[in-house]
């Protein structure tokens, strides 16, 4: 399902639970960046729409995570993977956007997963919130300082927000689609939105790959 189609439906009045089912029938994922949702909100898009397409999103990384850690793959089948995305000129899906293929194999991330999201993080005990983040910026902190903080930085509140112990059929998006959009009215560029989502999303991974490697150990082997 090309991403115009989801920003029309928008436009044209559709309930929200009808474009959020016509994307899911189309089995569709995107890969958004975090100032793609505040695009997607300029364009008529309304929360409930941009919160299932984040949350979509997390739910593919999950399995592409979960296939990575247990040795399985989706092979080169390019619509089995959040789709890349132009907002801007209303284009996706590879070979549409300029971004390769999915290969079976990728270095230090799931295959799928977009090339802008970190394949791993820094060591670090220094811990950020989104608050704390709004709060730098508002004080005129400047936009690569914030971008550095978040890269070199542990996101508080927004991964494992459902419990890493608790069986669970999907994971829960710490960080929504409306969230992001609401972030740019709040004063973050669309640089530093993009930083905190590949943030995230590599934090997310990381999380996941250390419940599925932990799967069947016990309550405390991820302590």
């Amino acid at each position: 399902m090309p991403i115009a189609e989801v920003v029309q439906l928008s436009k044209s009045g559709a309930p929200p639970e009808d474009v959020i089912q016509r994307v899911r029938r189309s089995a569709t994922t995107y890969a958004f960046r975090g100032s793609d949702y505040a695009r997607l909100k300029a364009m008529g898009v309304p929360d409930p729409v941009l919160d299932y397409l984040q949350q979509s999103f997390v739910d593919d990384l999950d399995l592409l995570t979960r296939y990575w850690v247990l040795g399985e793959n989706l092979g080169g089948c390019a619509f089995c993977y959040p789709q890349p995305v132009d907002v801007e000129g209303m284009q996706s899906g590879y070979g549409i956007v300029g971004s390769a293929s999915p290969t079976r194999y990728a270095i230090g991330k799931p295959p799928g997963t977009p090339e802008w999201v970190p394949a791993s993080l820094p060591p670090s005990f220094a811990r950020l919130s989104v608050e704390q983040l709004v709060d730098l910026a508002h004080h005129g902190t400047p936009d690569q300082e914030l971008i550095h903080r978040i890269r070199y930085s542990r996101l508080d509140h927004v991964v494992g927000v459902g419990g890493f112990t608790t069986i669970r059929t999907r994971p829960l998006a710490g960080l929504s689609g409306s969230r992001l959009a609401r972030l740019h009215d709040e004063g973050l560029s669309d640089a530093v939105l993009d930083a905190l989502q590949a943030q995230f999303l590599a934090q997310f991974i990381e999380a996941e790959r250390l419940r599925y490697q932990n799967w069947g150990k016990g309550p405390g082997a991820m302590s």
